[in-house]
């Protein structure tokens, strides 16, 4: 459930290269931001609904994977204070991301660091899992196929960014991004749990939908930490060897 933060960050990757400097040639899809604290983050907001199409598909040139489906190679989930559980998901394919709304968007120019908010509507998730845990005194333990819905997931992000000098001129570095997902709500199913037996295996996914909120927490923090480091070093990737000019030209 919490891939949607991989979607978004994917997203806002984009924000800071809109000006087509990755490219000899601005392609239509892309609009040019510049510099400008009164227009750029209406300009932001114009880029990210003309770029929608591609990205369910992807952008090959600029390295950003498509949204439609959406793959995280893999989810863990840890002990916390109420839940004793280890648990993974694999290739987990996530649809619906797409459908993003912006719902508040910043760009600080002196910092050029970038505050959002995102609405994933509706998500879809199928993938693989392997399960150890306990629900009051009930062990749980099966690997199979994972399936989930989520509605309303809320993402906020932060994204830092440094400047730095070479050459005499100045470059951007992405040096930390920060991630809060908040989901109003999900289902999810597993199928496999006590060796597929259809009985246990129907009330053990009652019990785990039950205590979802226990599960969601116990994923969060090594789904924040896992997907903000994928994305950190994309977006480097993506903005090395460009100018500050050429990313963001002044007005």
């Amino acid at each position: 459930m919490l891939s949607s933060q991989v979607i978004l960050i994917s997203s806002f990757v984009l924000l800071c290269v809109i000006n087509g400097a990755l490219l000899k040639e601005i392609p239509d899809y892309i609009h040019v931001c510049k510099r400008d604290p009164a227009t750029i983050e209406g300009c932001v907001l114009k880029s990210i609904e003309a770029l929608r199409p591609k990205l369910a598909e992807g952008i090959p040139e600029l390295a950003v994977p498509g949204l439609e489906p959406f793959v995280i190679p893999e989810i863990k989930a840890l002990t916390t204070e109420s839940l004793q559980i280890r648990a993974s998901g694999h290739n987990v394919k996530v649809t619906g991301a797409s459908q993003f709304t912006i719902k508040s968007l910043s760009v600080d120019l002196d910092t050029l660091e970038i505050k959002a908010r995102v609405r994933f509507p509706k998500l879809h998730f199928v993938g693989d899992y392997k399960l150890d845990a306990q629900i009051l005194v009930v062990p749980l333990k099966g690997e199979g196929q994972l399936t989930a819905d989520a509605v309303k997931c809320d993402a906020d992000v932060v994204i830092h960014t440094t400047i730095f000098n070479r050459d005499g001129a100045e470059y951007i570095k992405f040096k930390k991004i920060d991630a809060d997902i908040n989901i109003k709500d999900y289902r999810v199913r597993l199928d496999g749990l006590f060796n597929g037996d259809k009985t246990l295996g129907e009330a053990a996914n009652q019990a785990i939908n039950q205590n979802r909120g226990d599960f969601l927490k116990a994923a969060k923090p090594h789904l924040e930490k896992t997907v903000t480091k994928l994305l950190l070093e994309t977006a480097n990737k993506v903005v090395d060897g460009l100018t500050l000019d050429q990313l963001l030209p002044k007005p």
